[in-house]
């Protein structure tokens, strides 16, 4: 009988019922000892509201938990877990995901914790897999950090995978796609999918320039083709999003893949969560026209701010002005785009975020198919802003349970540079922005959320444009639903 191994996919937050992405991380790693015929079993704690009693039913026979971790309130989630995990067995437990490959000594100090998978895991996760299984030690196995007789050891670097054209396909029999065929709206069943890992560019704030180290590698268009085909036949969906950080990274494999699907006659609209002012500048009118007549509808393009002091210190490498000029070709040709800024970046100032307001507003006058979404920034360890942030006093967690207790709601506690004042303008900001604009209709799948969004976007306009965040007493309703749905 194949060994159980038990995956985790913590929730990330009091908006995971609006609508959740597959586990794709999750699924990218399950796939060499699923292809192995390892019993793979993934619990994903945003779908499944009785996860304790699932979790404590799975690990009767099983050989090791893993769980991924993104820093923010995710970890809150993923150390719950953990806990129930060696209270109620005594199997290994293993993390993987961006935080623990940041923080991997500070993360395999937690008691909870057995090994930490530093940076890709598709291959040492598999390795672990057969060593613990076998009983054998870990310390051949590159990159990661692992207890042994209370004491802490570490192994070699691993380098970054080279061809992503010979890993296996997403294992989407090991989840329930009908719980998340609604995420990419309006289009029929959809599905996520990621092609390429990293990103070149060198944004200050961005876990990629850790992580992977501003290196990016992309399947080829052709196994990227043959994926699409694949999931269009056996899934019937008519859909795909693409989670790639940077699709567009490589102009000439993306036309390369628009091509293929034209000639291919493959019926399916697409959408993108990474593309850049950069490359989509790049672009002649002749290929943004046949990516739509491919099927591409809607991308997710990072403005992040309307200071030019800022873009200059986040190492943007754009300017207000290309993101004006990108943005009124882009108007001709998708019907969908997501502009998000951040705000509260050290040393940003009231005036500077007012200007972000004013040229997201600006920009969505001049391309009226543009929702933009402002989000509150949030420190990613070994970044050039994080650094910057720690000289300007940011109070940086020593434990993974410090690490837990920081998300937007106390954030000014760990970030002097912002005040109290600063913080509730930040929040109304990044609520408001939610629902202000009516192309936000396209990421809700919920109909109830859609009508109760559509009855409160004239206050939340209001409140948008002209910064009213005194009495935020739907916050605090939307938290109550969030709880009550979660």
């Amino acid at each position: 009988m194949p060994k159980k191994i038990i995956l985790f996919q913590p929730k990330t937050g009091e908006w995971d019922f609006a609508g959740a992405r597959s586990p794709d991380s999750l699924l990218a790693i399950a796939a060499l000892p699923y292809k192995e015929g390892y019993d793979i079993k993934i619990i994903d704690q945003r779908m499944d509201k009785e996860w304790k009693e699932t979790l404590k039913k799975e690990l009767k026979d099983a050989l090791l938990f893993g769980t991924t971790s993104m820093t923010g309130p995710q970890i809150k989630y993923a150390l719950e877990a953990s806990r129930f995990v060696k209270e109620n067995s005594n199997i290994p437990v293993i993390w993987g995901g961006v935080h623990a490959s940041l923080l991997p000594e500070q993360t395999i100090k937690n008691k909870y914790i057995d090994i930490v998978m530093k940076g890709e895991g598709d291959f040492s996760f598999l390795e672990i897999i057969k060593a613990i299984e076998k009983g054998k030690s870990l310390r051949q196995i590159k990159g990661i950090y692992y207890k042994e007789n209370g004491e802490i050891k570490k192994t070699k670097e691993k380098e970054l995978i080279r061809n992503l054209d010979e890993l296996p396909d997403y294992p989407y029999k090991l989840i329930n796609l009908e719980n998340y065929y609604g995420f990419n709206v309006g289009y029929g069943k959809s599905i996520t999918l990621m092609t390429s890992r990293g990103c070149p560019y060198r944004c200050a704030f961005c876990y990629n320039t850790v992580y992977y180290k501003n290196t990016w590698r992309g399947m080829s268009a052709k196994r990227t083709l043959e994926l699409i085909k694949r999931i269009v036949k056996d899934y019937n969906v008519k859909s795909i999003f693409f989670q790639d950080d940077n699709f567009c990274a490589n102009v000439k494999r993306f036309e390369e893949i628009v091509d293929g699907i034209l000639k291919e006659g493959i019926k399916i609209k697409w959408g993108l969560l990474g593309a850049r002012i950069n490359t989509l500048k790049q672009m002649s009118d002749e290929l943004l026209q046949k990516a739509v007549k491919s099927g591409c509808m809607d991308i997710d393009v990072g403005i992040e701010s309307g200071s030019e002091r800022i873009l200059k210190l986040i190492s943007k490498d754009v300017n207000t002005q290309e993101v004006m000029e990108v943005n009124k070709r882009l108007a001709k040709y998708f019907d969908k785009m997501k502009y998000t800024f951040i705000m509260g970046i050290p040393t940003e100032t009231k005036e500077e975020l007012l200007q972000s307001i004013k040229f997201s507003l600006r920009l969505s006058e001049e391309n009226t198919h543009v929702l933009p979404l402002f989000f509150i920034y949030s420190p990613y360890p070994g970044t050039k802003l994080y650094d910057l942030a720690v000289k300007m006093g940011f109070k940086e967690p020593k434990s993974l349970e410090e690490w837990a207790g920081i998300n937007y709601e106390t954030a000014y506690l760990n970030a002097p540079w912002l005040s109290k004042k600063r913080i509730k303008m930040l929040k109304n900001f990044e609520f408001t922005s939610l629902f202000a604009n009516k192309n936000n209709e396209y990421k809700i799948n919920s109909p109830i959320f859609k009508l109760l969004a559509r009855l409160y976007r004239p206050f939340a306009k209001l409140r948008f444009e002209h910064n009213i965040y005194q009495f935020p007493v739907e916050r605090l309703l939307a938290r109550f639903v969030s709880k009550k749905l979660s």
